[in-house]
């Protein structure tokens, strides 16, 4: 072949191949460089649902209904029995509990079974002995039971619900945190602490999560004070509680400023404020439960005076009355089992929630008529 036709040749194939490399590269082809460029998604915006005024709150404590915020609303709540008579005046801590049950005990005096839970105070007192109707109120609050200690008839009865599983005992009979103080005279000078109680359930391997029945608690602080079961409600800025009027009487005053109940108790005869003597702060309530039921005596609990101790129907249903935001509102009362929480409704069966902060709560026989104006 000649030398011409090879050369010729040789540029028809380098202009082919020239050729097929620019019809594959992906840079001219038109499909690649007229295709757009991906979409970016337009974000959705995340809308908090708004409750309704009268719905329960959420992410509130339990037996309060504050804000949680931060805290440890799966610990124990500890039930602490408070003594109440005069001579065991003024109390220590009780401003930070969430609940106080206010029972009859011998001789129709009361005894207090202090409910804390979302605080913890430093100073609790003074610490007073166990009563039938606690083996029904510390389960209902997944608790552990603080007492001095408790009668013959009761004392295996606690160790077997504690057995169970129903709740921790924390007898000072048999726990260490307890302590006397010498600016009363026994048996009104047993104190502790919460972190020494719990220290104590730690102790019993007992400080495992915890899910309390809520009460239901309003999520809003400021409201109109006739939702959430109180339509009909009337006005009732006082209330008595007529237990003996010499040393237990209870009046509460309500203050639509504050939106809470100042709490009183007689002392020979004579109405004084409670306050706490740990803080210097006035007992004032959010919310006055009364609960009425059977109340009967116990013949194998008898005193030194001679008097008998009670026990109570806390099952089942019954009438009560609720003193909520200056408004009074009779209801019945429900609670199936002693490790469900009461609830509440008005007449029309709406059921009544409550509104933050701390839950006083009388258990009353039948026939007790509560006064209010």
């Amino acid at each position: 072949m000649r030398k011409g036709a090879l050369v010729a040749r040789s540029h028809v194939l380098i202009a082919v191949l020239v050729l097929v490399a620019a019809c594959s590269s992906p840079a001219a082809t038109p499909e690649t460089s007229s295709r757009p460029a991906p979409a970016t998604a337009t974000p959705v915006p995340t809308v908090e649902p708004t409750l309704a005024p009268d719905a329960p709150c959420k992410d509130c404590w339990p037996l309060s209904g504050k804000p949680l915020k931060l805290g440890a609303v799966d610990k124990r709540a500890l039930l602490v029995k408070i003594d109440n008579v005069p001579l065991a005046r003024p109390h220590y801590g009780i401003t930070q509990a969430d609940m106080v049950f206010e029972i009859l005990v011998e001789g129709l005096a009361t005894r207090l079974a202090v409910v804390f839970h979302s605080q913890d105070p430093q100073t609790i007192g003074n610490i007073r002995s166990a009563r039938l109707a606690d083996r029904s109120l510390t389960p209902m609050v997944r608790g552990a039971l603080v007492y001095s200690g408790t009668s013959a008839y009761e004392m295996p009865l606690i160790q077997g619900d504690a057995a169970n599983g129903r709740y921790v005992d924390l007898s000072a009979d048999y726990t260490s945190g307890y302590y006397r103080v010498t600016f009363r005279p026994g048996p009104y000078n047993m104190f502790t602490s919460a972190a020494a109680m719990r220290q104590a359930i730690a102790a019993h391997g007992a400080d495992t999560p915890q899910q309390i029945p809520p009460w239901g608690f309003l999520a809003a602080a400021d409201h109109v004070s006739t939702i959430a079961g109180m339509t009909g409600g009337v006005a009732a800025t006082e209330l008595t509680i007529p237990y003996r009027e010499d040393i237990s009487l209870v009046k509460y005053q309500y203050d639509p400023q504050t939106r809470t109940y100042a709490r009183s108790q007689n002392n020979a005869g004579k109405s004084v404020r409670d306050i706490d003597a740990a803080n210097n702060q006035p007992i004032a309530a959010a919310n006055v439960v009364i609960v009425h039921t059977e109340i009967w005596e116990v013949p194998q609990i008898v005193d030194a005076a001679g008097s008998h101790a009670h026990d109570m129907r806390l099952t089942g249903t019954g009438s009560a009355t609720i003193f909520r935001d200056g408004l009074r509102q009779e209801a019945t009362w429900s609670r199936a089992t002693d490790t469900d929480a009461f609830t509440f409704k008005n007449s029309a069966g709406e059921k009544i929630l409550f509104d933050q902060g701390q839950t006083w709560v009388h258990v009353v026989p039948n026939d007790w008529e509560i006064a209010s104006n």
